[in-house]
């Protein structure tokens, strides 16, 4: 019983990094289709940069916010997966904390940044779908958490 939290807890975590490391990556990625403005530093808090931010997200078209869409789901997705696969698969409860986790994010994220009005009704349930559906692909069929399989 240990064992399983311990794997559980272990699986979210690292979950959550490479889910991370994922989804931006695949931002950094998307910076080819939409490249960011010579000035503009996501990582800066200083007010100039803030401004210029703000002024960039104002011109960028919705397929711009569709792809970051597309780039958090991956991210969340892949994280899933991971939390399922050294979980042991025994539960989809991994996959949907490392959504809740990304969805928390993505909630601070629409806080801090500048978007369409239509964006968080896209990209808020995509973290919890595309982790759920990790968590149903990777779940062993009929096992729950807390039932002993033979051969474990």
């Amino acid at each position: 019983m240990i064992q399983r939290i311990i794997l559980s807890v272990l699986g979210v975590v690292a979950g959550i990094v490479v889910g991370m490391v994922v989804m931006m990556g695949l931002h950094m990625l998307s910076a080819f289709v939409y490249p960011v403005p010579e000035g503009v530093d996501f990582m800066s808090q200083e007010p100039e940069n803030v401004t210029r931010l703000q002024e960039w997200f104002g011109t960028l078209p919705a397929g711009a916010f569709l792809l970051a869409t597309v780039c958090h789901g991956l991210g969340c997705m892949v994280g899933a997966l991971v939390a399922m696969l050294i979980s042991g698969r025994r539960s989809t409860a991994p996959a949907l904390i490392v959504g809740i986790f990304f969805t928390a994010c993505g909630i601070i994220n629409l806080s801090s940044l500048p978007h369409p009005a239509w964006f968080p009704f896209v990209d808020l349930p995509a973290y919890l779908v595309f982790a759920l559906a990790a968590g149903l692909v990777l779940k062993r069929p009929g096992s729950t958490l807390s039932a002993d399989t033979p051969g474990e």
